[in-house]
């Protein structure tokens, strides 16, 4: 038997074993297990699709009832479904599905800047800055050991030239990350759809593995005995641990193969067109996840072209911006999310998955089309939401919200309570949420 020096020497040099990603560095075993339940919860995983850029309410889930420049609103809107939700014809697939949805139209509090708008939408409803994908992991617990609880999905399928970027939050690391809590809460980033995570193939036979990881697991157990105030040794043993499982696990769940060969699913998911095609891919993806336990993955937006020449995000200021971008914007999402909610109903796993469609800010205001923090438009779907119904509702351009007005963190007290989860009693080393936030049950069934 080699001595502890030696033996940590050689695990660290061989990549299959230890290398995962940053989340699976430390403490892995505190996303595994879960707190208790605070009341019963219908939502186990959540798949949140973020429109990078704060989408403008007023052309996609809001149309105001008065405008003050036609040139900004050359789109219509359709009452769908036996709900009568309006909905821009800009998304005739999420129409389709609209007695499924809950449109919330009176969110506010948003940061009017766009990085810090970003941290705000994601870590808003917490004083330690843990993001909610952080929280619900740290709620829920794990729903498989064997694979990262919180995902980040970014990147295009190969071939994908109609694209213009990858797709991104805003704020970066500080809106996926874990704050305070356990570093083994933050984001998996995957921006590599055909290599998802890297270096899982070990260079040693299986029983080799498996000999050198009992051993760590033998000498660390002894050590852990004599200092038993000392964690870190077996969270890191159980890291190790993680890491191993992945090897198995990873590649299959990452493997859509079966999927895309089936003519059904890549009509359902837009997998052939290329403005839906990376896009549904990611979604197809986020299924396969929240089926195999997985508990928060974000799959922002990408830039897309503009019909007016050049491209953009949904950061949508002029007409040229509102003509030419948001179509395409919306092009990009509108079949994949219909096929996913389509999918999740087929699969039986609607019910306990939450779908979120939003981005950190609205659009109004003096010049129409600016930064608006005051009014915004998410929608939700599954998981136990109100379907077919509005929550809310702005003034009569879509600038402010007048009715019943919920805040960013409202936003995350409700999402929480539907997993089970009350936000007052969510707390890591004594320290969670601001108590002022209130869930809105008006949106539950």
């Amino acid at each position: 038997m080699f001595n502890r020096r030696q033996f940590v020497q050689f695990l660290s040099s061989v990549p299959g074993i230890v290398a995962t990603a940053p989340g699976f560095s430390y403490e892995s075993s505190a996303a595994d297990s879960k707190q208790k339940l605070h009341h019963p919860g219908r939502v186990k995983s959540v798949i949140f699709y973020y429109c990078h850029g704060g989408p403008s309410q007023g052309h996609t889930f809001d149309r105001p009832s008065r405008v003050q420049d036609a040139s900004l609103h050359p789109f219509d809107f359709m009452r769908c479904g036996r709900s009568g939700l309006e909905i821009s014809n800009l998304f005739p697939h999420l129409q389709t599905v609209a007695d499924d949805l809950c449109l919330i139209r009176s969110g506010y509090g948003a940061k009017a800047t766009h990085s810090e708008g970003g941290v705000h939408v994601f870590t808003g409803a917490s004083t330690l800055g843990a993001s909610l994908g952080a929280w619900i992991l740290h709620g829920l617990g794990s729903g498989n050991p064997s694979l990262p609880g919180h995902v980040l999905l970014t990147g295009r399928v190969p071939g994908d030239k109609w694209a213009v970027s990858d797709g991104r939050v805003h704020g970066g690391a500080r809106s996926i990350g874990s704050g305070s809590l356990p570093p083994s809460l933050q984001a998996q980033v995957i921006s590599d759809l055909q290599n998802p995570i890297a270096n899982l193939k070990s260079p040693m036979a299986d029983d080799t593995q498996r000999r050198w990881l009992q051993e760590l697991a033998t000498l660390n157990s002894h050590f852990a005995a004599r200092h038993p105030r000392v964690a870190e040794l077996n969270s890191r043993t159980e890291s190790f641990q993680t890491a191993y499982r992945m090897q198995t696990a990873a590649p299959e769940a990452f493997d859509v193969k079966n999927e895309i060969a089936n003519p059904a699913l890549r009509k359902l998911y837009g997998l052939d067109p290329l403005p839906t095609r990376s896009t549904g891919t990611k979604l197809l993806l986020a299924r396969r996840l929240v089926e195999r336990g997985v508990r928060f993955v974000l799959v922002p937006s990408m830039k897309v072209p503009s019909l007016e020449g050049g491209s953009g995000d949904w950061d949508t200021h002029t007409p040229t911006q509102v003509r030419g971008v948001i179509p395409n914007l919306a092009k990009a999402c509108d079949q994949p999310l219909a096929g996913l909610i389509t999918d999740l109903k087929d699969r039986g796993l609607f019910d306990q998955t939450l779908v979120i469609w939003g981005g950190e800010m609205g659009r109004g205001g003096n010049g129409h089309m600016n930064h608006n923090g005051n009014a915004f438009t998410w929608w939700m779907a599954g998981g136990g939401v109100r379907a077919g119904s509005v929550y809310g509702a702005t003034d009569e351009q879509g600038f402010t919200a007048v009715e019943n007005p919920v805040h960013v963190r409202d936003l995350h007290a409700t999402i929480l309570w539907m997993c089970g989860l009350d936000h007052r009693q969510l707390k890591h080393n004594g320290v969670g949420f601001d108590d002022s936030c209130k869930v809105a049950k008006g949106m539950l069934a």
